[in-house]
């Protein structure tokens, strides 16, 4: 079985031995196993291994591999036989499937161009090692000041709340399209910048920093499980007390929406 690469290692580079407890080296049958399908937003401060990390602090053994070229589109997956190898090496439990950063923000026809056909190809092949295997599409931050670039695509991309508005209604799309479920990570962004300006999310004007990666860890835990967050592992990067009202967050985000993320049948 293929693990994510120094899995293991990085959990306790970023957490710590004395915040998760013991790890075993051994991964049974019960294992989750989670492919993560993206670009330099999942890769960054290894949010794979975050997740698991979370999961192994609450009793979860998790298996991860990825696939997350910088400034990769889904439409470059689709066509990668590699990625295609990936999908098809085993059963996958969970599939994430991560679009380049602006474009989920662009126009109807370049959307139904450039960005569904892609995803669907990918579900479809997801599905095919295994019909059990539930996708998840990640639902992104928009940049730090949004798209002003392409506001010729449309004014609301001017500002962040607009942009991360177009991004988090494509990937309610691609969710509700292809019957899979949705990491609500954009939104519950939205919630913390809007709540607690304070907290800085952001490494550059685009990718997240540990404090962010954090944040989209939680959402993907509890979009994962479908149980709260809180109380979980909490890396050193991380300040304790922000930790805590990111866990909530996400907690409140993914579990108190009912089936808003999730379409699968």
């Amino acid at each position: 079985m293929t693990k994510y690469p120094l899995l293991l290692s990085l959990i306790v580079i970023l957490f710590g031995v004395a915040g998760l407890g013991a790890i075993s080296a051994n991964r049974d049958n019960n294992a989750v196993r989670i492919l993560f399908i993206g670009n330099s937003l999942t890769s960054a401060n290894n949010l794979p291994a975050m997740v698991a990390a979370i999961a192994d602090s609450r009793g979860v053994e998790v298996i991860t591999d990825a696939h997350t070229p910088g400034g990769a589109r889904l439409r470059n997956h689709a066509a990668n036989k590699n990625v295609l190898r990936k999908l098809r090496k085993q059963s996958w439990d969970f599939v994430v499937l991560q679009e380049q950063s602006q474009s989920p923000g662009f126009n109807d026809w370049q959307l139904a161009r450039d960005v569904f056909p892609h995803a669907t190809r990918l579900v479809e092949e997801s599905k095919k090692a295994n019909p059990e295997t539930s996708v998840i599409f990640y639902m992104t931050m928009a940049h730090r000041n949004g798209d002003p670039q392409n506001q010729n695509v449309s004014p609301e991309l001017l500002t962040y709340e607009g942009t991360q508005r177009r991004i988090n209604g494509s990937y309610l799309t691609m969710a509700r399209d292809n019957q899979a479920l949705v990491a609500p990570v954009g939104e519950a962004w939205r919630i913390v910048r809007e709540e607690r300006p304070d907290i800085a999310l952001y490494a550059d004007n685009t990718h997240p920093n540990p404090t962010g990666t954090y944040l989209a860890a939680c959402v993907f835990y509890a979009t994962l499980f479908q149980s709260p967050c809180t109380g979980a592992a909490v890396p050193r990067q991380v300040n304790q007390q922000i930790a805590e009202f990111l866990q909530k967050t996400a907690d409140d985000v993914v579990l108190t929406s009912g089936k808003r993320w999730d379409w699968r049948e």
